[in-house]
């Protein structure tokens, strides 16, 4: 029997036929394999060396395929202050790289249970920083690059960043990176940031890495659809979604 095919699409071609494939059967989800034998392992080594050389900036942050995470639902602070743990599964590896200027430095600052009444909360002081977040694809040689922040704080949490940037004004309307970084760090912030971005785009493309526009990121792949394990918003499988996401 022929395989069904696949409604039209404007995808360029080189997306379609890494969608073809690594999703053959049309469904998104995590297999062992194909994060075990992906390409990312032998490069990694000499794309750390390659970010972390950008000059003028830092590579701060890292995260792999698992990153630990603080379940709130069964907790009860009353008889423990260690939060219990569970770890999802990414199908990229995550950067953070930021400018070393201090202009993209902040104070910031966040709450715990106070040791002797957990139901007091006291302030914990720590520090933020903005830059650039880089996702890098598991399963194929993609890569988004996107604005972001990333907080660290005295008792040792983190709050770390994703590539979808979430924030809102007054009345509702959702912000994009550059609209609310602009606010902080002004027109010429944003432009070194913007040029960070460009650098690090060029250094993926210098390991065969190409950096997906957010045009495509956003096109839908009507074929596709998420497994049970992933974690999808609502909607159509989109580009993005088909080479980035997290599952349980």
């Amino acid at each position: 029997m022929s395989a069904k095919p696949h409604p039209k699409t404007d995808l360029p071609r080189q997306i379609l036929n890494t969608i073809r494939s690594v999703w053959p059967d049309g469904v998104v989800q995590i297999h062992p394999e194909l994060i075990e034998d992906s390409y990312f392992h032998e490069l990694h080594p000499k794309l750390h060396r390659s970010l972390s050389n950008i000059e003028g900036a830092s590579l701060h942050y890292e995260r792999g395929t698992n990153e630990p995470r603080q379940r709130e639902d069964d907790w009860d602070s009353r008889w423990s202050h260690t939060t219990p743990i569970e770890e999802n599964t990414y199908s990229y590896h995550l950067f953070f790289v930021c400018p070393n200027d201090k202009l993209f430095r902040y104070e910031a600052e966040t709450e715990q249970p106070d040791e002797k009444d957990p139901d007091v909360e006291e302030p914990v002081a720590g520090h933020g920083f903005i830059g650039c977040v880089v996702g890098v694809s598991f399963l194929a040689r993609f890569a988004i690059v996107a604005l972001n922040s990333f907080q660290e704080y005295e008792n040792g949490c983190r709050t770390c960043p994703g590539l979808d940037f979430w924030v809102f004004d007054e009345a509702g309307r959702r912000l994009s990176a550059e609209e609310y970084f602009y606010g902080q760090v002004g027109y010429e912030g944003v432009r070194i940031l913007q040029s960070l971005c460009d650098r690090i785009a060029k250094v993926l493309q210098a390991h065969h890495i190409t950096v997906l526009g957010e045009q495509d990121q956003q096109k839908a792949v009507p074929w596709l659809r998420a497994g049970e394990e992933v974690l999808q918003e609502e909607g159509p499988v989109t580009v993005k979604s088909a080479f980035f996401f997290e599952a349980l």
